[in-house]
């Protein structure tokens, strides 16, 4: 394991992912920044995902999220029945 200054890394960090280790032993790998900026930039300009919100904006069907967490909850019980 290589030990180096918080300047270093940031200067690391500009080239490649950064993985940080601490002396538990626990592995990091902190995101870019500006990731989400990015992705909402190219689902913006994303054609098919455009069309995509626009399906979903037409759809006369919603499904109540209650009613998703229920029918989670019903299916996580019968197969904690069967094992």
């Amino acid at each position: 394991m290589k030990t180096i200054y918080l300047t270093q890394a940031i200067d690391l960090a500009r080239d490649e992912p950064l993985l940080r280790v601490i002396s538990k032993g626990q592995e990091f790998l902190p995101p870019e920044a500006d990731d989400f900026e990015r992705e909402a930039e190219i689902l913006g300009n994303s054609v098919s995902f455009q069309r995509f919100l626009d399906e979903r904006l037409r759809a006369r069907h919603r499904i109540a999220l209650e009613e998703i967490e229920a029918e989670v909850d019903a299916e996580l019980a019968r197969q904690r029945e069967s094992s």
